[in-house]
């Protein structure tokens, strides 16, 4: 009698067919989302360690249903409108959206830029950005990835999460440093984080960008752990040191806000 059942093909990774193909895409999706900037071709294969055609067949694929966008006559990718709307549809699943509000008067009391980052795994990822109305200013986009030891929201989050509290034991010295501020030691990282429990926020004094400083507060969800965190940015020129604590009243009280309305 044969069997009602078909076996499943599995690819030589032992992955189930089809998921390897899935998983491939979303690497090509998040290398553009994570460069920021169109890419060719070959470069999509020599970064993700794809075959050519594999990578221009998946590439090509994404064209197709708008989640790349193909240069007119060149082999160059970017993320398309599909990402866009995929991108929005999450911020209102997620309950983003209500954040607005609260980020863009934060950005307007302190005519500075704001970002708003969320945990996500050991690193913190901007998900939503006012723009300073200054000509001088510092551009990050949403979806760009910070380090925790090294950001202001990182900082902030890092300092009251249990779940990350083996996160610096794991971590070896030296610790990667973005510019020559970055702290370098868990020692001095601890320092940091001692002060930002005592006080309620964070600073980034260049350790992420030269000439760039930040002002940070925890985002809380309902069981007392920070699972977001907002900030101040702005060239170190615009934020000395003596506005600080002025700073860091204000995004305290919006961050504040914020854990009252974001879902977490």
């Amino acid at each position: 009698m044969a069997s009602q059942f078909t076996k499943t093909p599995v690819a030589k990774d032992g992955q189930v067919a089809g998921t390897q193909t899935i998983r491939r895409a979303f690497l090509v999706l998040n290398l553009l989302r994570d460069e920021g900037k169109d890419m060719g071709v070959v470069q999509i294969s020599q970064r993700l360690g794809l075959n050519l055609s594999t990578a221009h067949r998946i590439a090509r694929g994404l064209v197709a249903e708008g989640y790349l966008s193909q240069d007119e006559g060149r082999e160059r990718y970017r993320l398309g409108p599909q990402a866009l709307l995929l991108g929005q549809a999450a911020q209102r699943a997620l309950g983003m959206d209500v954040a607005r509000p609260v980020l863009e008067r934060l950005a307007s009391v302190t005519d500075e830029s704001v970002n708003l980052g969320l945990l996500d795994g050991h690193q913190v990822v901007v998900i939503q950005r006012i723009e300073s109305s200054q000509p001088l200013r510092f551009s990050m986009e949403a979806g760009t990835r910070i380090e925790l030891h090294a950001t202001s929201m990182g900082k902030a989050v890092l300092a009251f999460n249990d779940d990350l509290g083996t996160y610096l034991d794991q971590q070896d010295e030296p610790l990667k440093q973005a510019t020559e501020k970055t702290h370098s030691t868990l020692a001095g990282v601890r320092s940091d984080l001692e002060m930002i429990r005592e006080r309620g926020w964070s600073t980034d004094d260049e350790e992420s960008v030269l000439g760039v400083r930040c002002v940070g507060a925890p985002i809380f969800d309902s069981t007392g752990q920070a699972r977001a965190a907002v900030a101040i940015q702005a060239p170190a020129v615009r934020m000395p040191y003596a506005r600080f604590e002025e700073l860091g009243a204000v995004v305290m009280e919006a961050a504040s806000e914020l854990g009252r309305v974001v879902p977490l």
